[in-house]
């Protein structure tokens, strides 16, 4: 169209964002494509955090310019004007786009926690922080039993911790197994030695 950029700008430099940016090149787009992330590192793999902590990158800066991929790090997407083709950035930039990839994720739902020490599971930072805390004989309850609170708990409990799973659901995994893939997930982890409550809300924390 007249007067739109040529970049194609890709928001969030998670596994998604970052092997789109590649596939791009791949299929053989050679114009400019830019790669916004909010962290400040390099990309790299979410799923290790929950199991062995450890920073497994997707690629390195190297390879993102030698694929003439613009990376962005630390470059948070704050706002968006679709009619002028305009990515905004928490910094003030504003980046115009010919096509946009909005790969931001989620985020953890948090749960007032009365100041009590509670954290979340989304980032390399996140996964820092929890590490330092999970030593033999500590009380560790996790609120979730899907495969992220899984991996962790199961993590946890080979630390040393004392794990207690908190499920909401009547079984674990409810939204991404079949029952039998749950049961034989839950006994796994009951011989670990983690309690597990299904049927279990939380109202609060103290």
């Amino acid at each position: 169209m007249p007067g739109m950029a040529p970049a194609i700008v890709i928001a969030g430099a998670g596994e998604c964002g970052t092997r789109a940016a590649f596939a791009l090149r791949e299929e053989g787009w050679d114009g400019p494509v830019i790669l916004a992330g909010a962290e400040p590192s390099a990309p790299y793999e979410r799923p290790p955090l929950s199991k062995t902590g450890e920073l497994k990158p997707i690629c390195d800066s190297g390879a993102l310019r030698e694929a003439g991929i613009s990376f962005l790090p630390g470059t948070e997407a704050a706002g968006l004007d679709t009619a002028a083709h305009v990515l905004e950035l928490a910094d003030g930039r504003r980046l115009p786009y010919r096509s946009l990839l909005l790969a931001t994720g989620a985020r953890a739902r948090r749960l007032p926690s009365g100041g009590a020490p509670v954290h979340v599971l989304r980032t390399r930072a996140d996964s820092a922080a929890l590490r330092a805390r999970l030593r033999p004989g500590r009380r560790v309850a996790v609120i979730g039993g899907g495969f992220i609170g899984l991996e962790l708990a199961g993590a946890a409990a080979s630390l040393g911790c004392a794990v207690t799973v908190i499920e909401l659901g009547p079984r674990l995994m409810g939204r991404a197994v079949p029952a039998r893939v749950a049961a034989v997930m839950a006994q796994r982890h009951i011989t670990a030695g983690v309690d597990i409550r299904c049927g279990t809300g939380v109202t609060g924390l103290a």
